[in-house]
């Protein structure tokens, strides 16, 4: 048991490449290779904290079958703690099939099996309540459990004084309402909300990252962040002071997948070690920038001292 744990999606990514066009009904066509991965916002983020040498618990709802026993043995094998994993019998582990093109262009199928029914009364709030953070991210493809049900284990978390955070998935395909639904609930129950700008922009129709965060702290949430991309991140605290915290400069960008995840995993693992709002961001912003000169989603995080000589060493944008 850590004093860190993550909840929300685990997926398994199927990526095969390449495949530029499908079959007819009964057709067949060749391709080059196929790779089996983890994926998904929990995930993401447990793997890249446990690379840079932290420990967190993982609390995510996988099918009883090959794909389930896979998201388990890959987090057995990263040193994260799987107390937390809901096995069930009635869905299937959610899994994504990626299609490569030749000219690097990606198609997906996605189900969404067992994270579309994850539920409050599948945790184990005992985990919850012994952590001293609880991170929800993965809000708009939890169908149970976004909104109304999300905010109820963040209210529990908060009662027991554990310190929350919450951060989200973009879907174009949701209503402003849907947005706000989901969202709304969470906020009074929120220590730091740390979504993207796009995000962001879908939940209060705001461009300004001013005036986002400022809508956020006015329905509830103490701290809040947007997250900018290339830009770096906007963080404005409960006091009101804001602070622009630039990105490190990166000339080899081979991969984005990922790069929200461990950036929430660099944030936190800031906070826990005692840092200010604007160290913890700075220091996502350096475990992004790990992961987007690798390919995958952390498969270029590295030990946490690593990453801070790299900070060291490596300008911010202007």
């Amino acid at each position: 048991m850590s004093d860190i744990v993550n909840v929300g999606i685990c997926t398994v990514d199927i990526i095969g490449r390449t495949i530029d066009d499908f079959p007819p009904p009964g057709g067949l066509r060749l391709f080059d290779a196929m790779t089996l991965t983890t994926g998904g916002n929990a995930t993401n983020c447990s793997i890249a904290m446990a690379k840079m040498g932290i420990p967190c618990d993982i609390i995510a709802k996988v099918g009883r079958d090959a794909l389930g026993d896979f998201v388990r043995s890959e987090a057995v094998r990263h040193g994260i703690g799987t107390d937390g994993l809901i096995t069930a019998d009635d869905s299937h582990t959610s899994f994504t099939f990626v299609c490569v093109l030749s000219h690097g262009e990606r198609s997906f199928f996605h189900t969404m099996g067992t994270n579309g029914t994850l539920a409050y009364d599948d945790i184990d709030l005992d985990l919850i309540r012994r952590a001293k953070y609880c991170f929800v991210t993965g809000t708009m493809v939890m169908r149970t459990f976004d909104g109304e049900q999300t905010a109820r284990l963040l209210a529990e978390a908060q009662r027991a004084g554990v310190i929350t955070l919450l951060d989200t998935v973009y879907t174009d395909a949701a209503t402003p309402q849907q947005w706000r639904d989901a969202i709304e609930p969470c906020l009074p129950h929120l220590d730091y909300f740390i979504p993207s700008q796009a995000e962001a922009r879908a939940v209060t129709g705001e461009d300004d990252p001013s005036a986002i965060t400022k809508c956020f702290q006015s329905k509830g949430c103490r701290h809040a962040v947007v997250k900018m991309d290339a830009t770096g991140a906007f963080c404005r605290d409960a006091d009101g002071r804001e602070t622009m915290v630039p990105a490190y400069r990166v000339d080899n960008v081979v991969d984005t997948t990922g790069a929200g995840d461990c950036w929430s995993a660099g944030f936190i693992v800031g906070l826990r070690q005692g840092e200010s709002m604007p160290a913890a961001a700075a220091l996502g912003n350096a475990v992004a920038a790990h992961c987007i000169q690798a390919p995958g989603a952390a498969t270029g995080i590295v030990p946490l001292d690593e990453i801070r000589a790299f900070q060291k060493r490596t300008p911010t944008r202007p």
